[in-house]
């Protein structure tokens, strides 16, 4: 059994948010121009510093298959380049879809190689097309044209994101659609959100993941081409484990993620206080999960999935996490809850 991350972890102490998501565009271009981002001080220093030290620490807590560490905000990340280098409204220009922290990871793939023997597994978040569409000026109120050209620049990220080379592979990429659950709130029929979603994994080797909070509308990626695997937060919202059953997944050949760990941290920290603790946000052990409730709850999922289940871990990103210690804590119990 693989366990895997969701991506945003916090960023390193004393580092600055605004200042890492000023230098990120920079980042970004440099990456798509084909320039060696540590030859430029400033990019070296605040990019790939951050970002490899972060990266280490995932390493370092003992997943099987890593996610690049997302520090930066997961619209602006993808809406920011499609604006800036569109074709056409909100259809990017394939050579600037692109993620600059795989530039790290390439990096520190063969050192990785060389201490483990084996090839670092990646895997990759790209938001979905109907997540960066409700964060236009548009929102709610879905265009068909719109909608597509989203999903096109979506599919040129997860392109560009395949990495395999002697030291490191994309196993999985995934497509964060967490508003999915909302769908009935949308202009849109069933069919234009599939078709959506399947233009967004058209002519993809690696699995695809499709990352969502929710399972109330699982019947819409279940009937998607190019979907491989579905997430399930079982975890934080237990309820989820009722709204899909392994004889949904095998109808349609799909597979499951399951979340085995809480990542809802204002709802934790609201936990701990109401018993009357006091999480100083630094190291507290206490916001993480016990080893055995994680293993408990690997159980059930296991039990009811079975050979259906393809991979588990936390049920979403730590970025919101306040200190990249418990983060890694969180990581390292996970995986050791699965062992």
């Amino acid at each position: 059994m693989l366990v895997d991350d969701v991506g945003s972890f916090p960023l390193p102490e004393g580092v600055n948010r605004n200042e890492f998501q000023d230098i990120y565009p920079k980042a970004q271009t440099a990456f798509a121009e084909g320039n060696d981002l540590t030859l430029d001080p400033l990019l070296n220093e605040r990019f790939c510093k951050v970002v490899e030290s972060s990266f280490k620490l995932k390493i370092d807590s003992g997943l099987d298959v890593i996610n690049y560490p997302q520090h930066h905000d997961m619209h602006k990340q993808f809406l920011d380049p499609i604006n800036q280098y569109q074709k056409e409204p909100f259809l990017i220009d394939e050579k600037y879809a692109v993620i600059p922290e795989l530039f790290v990871v390439e990096k520190l793939a063969k050192e990785y190689y060389e201490e483990k023997g084996e090839r670092l597994k990646v895997k990759v978040c790209v938001t979905g097309p109907i997540e960066l569409h409700l964060r236009t000026e548009f929102g709610f109120y879905i265009y068909d044209e719109i909608l597509n050209n989203l999903a096109r620049s979506v599919n040129a990220f997860l392109k560009n994101s395949i990495l395999d080379t002697k030291y490191a592979r994309t196993h999985v990429l995934v497509i964060d659609e967490p508003s999915l659950g909302l769908a009935d709130l949308l202009n849109i029929e069933k069919d234009g959100l599939i078709k959506a979603i399947e233009r967004s994994v058209k002519d993809i080797a690696p699995d695809v993941q499709i990352h969502l909070h929710a399972l109330k509308a699982a019947d819409i990626p279940l009937s998607a081409e190019g979907i491989d695997i579905l997430t399930g937060e079982f975890a934080a919202s237990p309820q989820n484990i009722d709204m899909i059953s392994k004889k949904d997944l095998e109808t349609h050949d799909k597979f499951i993620r399951g979340g085995i760990t809480r990542t809802n941290l204002d709802f934790i920290m609201g936990e701990q206080i109401e018993k009357g603790m006091r999480p100083d946000g630094r190291g507290h052990e206490a916001l993480v999960d016990s080893l055995d409730v994680i293993r408990k709850r690997y159980e059930k999922i296991s039990e009811k999935f079975s050979d259906r289940l393809r991979s588990v871990g936390p049920d979403c990103g730590l970025g919101s996490w306040p200190s990249q210690d418990v983060a890694f804590l969180l990581l390292k119990r996970t995986v050791s809850a699965v062992e």
